[in-house]
């Protein structure tokens, strides 16, 4: 897949994230849905201006530098070369990090 296509398909999977949840006054809140996500499809959602490769490099990089995240991804068997993150893990670095919207 070619890094446009990725975009491409990265564009959508946010518009479907956002457009899938609202509040009570009908606003759109983004929020990640409660699913696995592939690392790199995670990254590209924190750093949607630069080359996947290079997001989930950064991601990684980011967890790395901190310990208690580290830690606690440790305990559900994250290694730093998984490719896929359960939604558990996919919660923990949300909630190190913040939404990525």
């Amino acid at each position: 897949m070619t890094s446009d296509a990725f975009h491409a398909q990265t564009r959508q999977t946010s518009h479907d994230l956002r457009s899938g949840s609202a509040s009570a006054h009908g606003d759109s809140i983004p929020q990640l849905e409660n699913r696995s996500y592939g690392f790199k499809e995670l990254a590209a959602l924190y750093f949607p201006n630069i080359a996947p490769a290079s997001a989930s490099i950064r991601l990684k990089s980011w967890i790395k530098d901190n310990p208690e995240l580290l830690h606690v991804l440790d305990e559900t068997n994250y290694h730093l070369t998984a490719r896929i993150l359960t939604p558990l893990q996919k919660d923990m670095i949300v909630q190190a990090f913040g939404s990525p919207f």
